[in-house]
């Protein structure tokens, strides 16, 4: 059970009591004293009252989810540590009143910033005196798996005894969904395909690969239009010149050759560089 020595629970009578904890399986948490920081202890397996580990992080933490003009949403939440960017997710939406008539691949995926408070030391260029200054990060808290290994991570600066503010944002205005289906394929080359390019006006491709061939493509009706062959090695790359009239590409040993694309012509060969043309 939960043990009280006085006040009230969180967000009733007693609006800056902070600690309220589950049970742990070995026995209550209790709270000492109605302080902003609170020293917490428990009850061993024997009954007896004994210190928490400074190192623990709690089971729940009291948070406050807020929007970006800093306008509080809902009331302050109860929420375990073991919660990640998923389970905010479906408690935001639950708290915004969104449906998720689509399942989890229609909702709107949101990110959650927490704001860190360093302390941090500095000389003063003026007075040459040691000078403290507090500054404040805001940290992605989707970068951690959960809010567990967020409040470790930033143990020193952050007090699980008092509310996490939570901002939220949407991560798209919009409903994605994912492409599941493969308009056409083009098979020619022989080897694997190293690069590909659109040409400016994006009717035609070109494809570079290991068959040391380039490739264009038609790409309204997907078909080839040639088969170039002028280099002796992987074609690593290919770019079109801003017209879409010339087009060149380089290989593996260093060669450069320029071509029609209308004609799938080559129109000249350039030993540019001594390695690789990435």
């Amino acid at each position: 059970g939960v043990a009280w020595t006085g006040g009230s629970l969180v967000g009733s009578l007693n609006p800056d009591n902070h600690g309220y904890r589950v049970a742990d399986g070995q026995g209550g948490y209790i709270i000492t004293n109605t302080h902003r920081k609170y020293k917490r202890t428990r009850l061993n397996a024997d009954g007896e009252l004994v210190a928490e580990d400074e190192d623990e992080i709690p089971s729940n933490i009291v948070v406050q989810f807020t929007d970006r003009e800093g306008s509080e949403v809902g009331e302050a939440l109860d929420v375990p540590t073991s919660a990640g960017s998923a389970e905010l997710g479906t408690l935001i939406r639950s708290l915004l009143g969104e449906d998720d008539g689509e399942g989890d691949r229609g909702h709107i995926p949101y990110a959650f910033f927490a704001k860190v408070t360093r302390k941090v030391s500095a000389t003063n260029p003026t007075t040459g005196e040691r000078e403290t200054k507090s500054h404040t990060d805001e940290v992605d808290i989707t970068d951690y798996a959960s809010l567990c290994a967020f409040l470790r991570a930033h143990r020193e600066h952050v007090s699980t005894e008092q509310t996490l503010e939570l901002t939220y944002q949407p991560l798209a205005l919009f409903k994605v969904r994912p492409v599941t289906r493969c308009t056409d394929t083009l098979p020619g080359h022989t080897e694997a395909i190293l690069h590909v390019s659109y040409s400016p006006d994006g009717r035609r491709l070109a494809s570079g690969g290991g068959d040391a061939t380039v490739r264009f493509w038609d790409v309204n009706t997907s078909t080839p239009r040639h088969t170039c062959r002028g280099h002796r090695d992987h074609v690593l790359c290919t770019s079109w010149s801003p017209d879409g009239l010339r087009f060149a590409s380089g290989d593996k040993r260093g060669n450069l050759v320029l071509w029609d694309p209308t004609k799938g012509t080559a129109s000249g060969t350039i030993k540019a560089h001594s390695k690789w043309i990435t």
